[in-house]
């Protein structure tokens, strides 16, 4: 069975966030969850592979979440909140 993991890092940015904003968030992480593994499912929730391990799902027009799949557990951790430009930030010092 396929979990869904959150960093701290992550869990304590989405704390701050509004009620509305942390309901959005967990509907797109359960969404992420049950398309995982069915791939024509992916475009239409805005799943997109980033590098090799990292992908992104989009929330909303402006946000995005990052995560990576864990083969062995299975699992998804989910660790990055941002927008475009964060997310290339990320990409840029993770390589």
């Amino acid at each position: 069975m396929l979990q869904a993991r959150v960093t701290d890092e992550l869990l304590e940015k989405i704390r701050c966030r509004s009620k509305p904003e942390r309901h959005a968030i967990g509907e797109v992480m359960n969404r992420v969850l049950d398309a995982w593994g069915h791939p024509h499912h992916h475009a239409g929730i805005g799943i997109r592979r980033l590098t090799r391990t990292i992908y992104e799902c989009r929330i909303g027009l402006d946000e995005r979440l990052a995560f990576v799949f864990i083969a062995t557990t299975p699992a998804l951790v989910f660790f990055f909140l941002g927008n475009h430009d964060e997310m290339r930030k990320l990409l840029r010092t993770n390589k």
